[in-house]
């Protein structure tokens, strides 16, 4: 996860990516965020609300985030050793 990070903030996309890509997926998540937040402040504009979840999209999105974690797992296992 911190090589993925460092890469990352490095500008190496693809070198974060390989070294784990659900945090490259949180990062680039976060970053999006950010961007949204500064403009949403500079701006002054309304912010986006999200509506309140039904109990079957809870569902959803509790085993969307399990597949995920999961498949990455599976990703960092399978995977030969880095040389340093």
């Amino acid at each position: 996860m911190t090589r993925s990070a460092i890469r990352f903030f490095h500008g190496d996309f693809i070198g974060a990516l390989r070294w784990n890509p659900l945090i490259f997926i949180v990062l680039c998540g976060v970053t999006i965020f950010d961007v949204y937040a500064v403009a949403v402040l500079t701006t002054g504009a309304r912010r986006f609300r999200l509506a309140q979840l039904t109990i079957a999209e809870k569902k959803v999105m509790r085993v969307l985030v399990i597949v995920l974690l999961l498949a990455n797992w599976i990703y960092l296992l399978s995977r030969p050793p880095a040389i340093f």
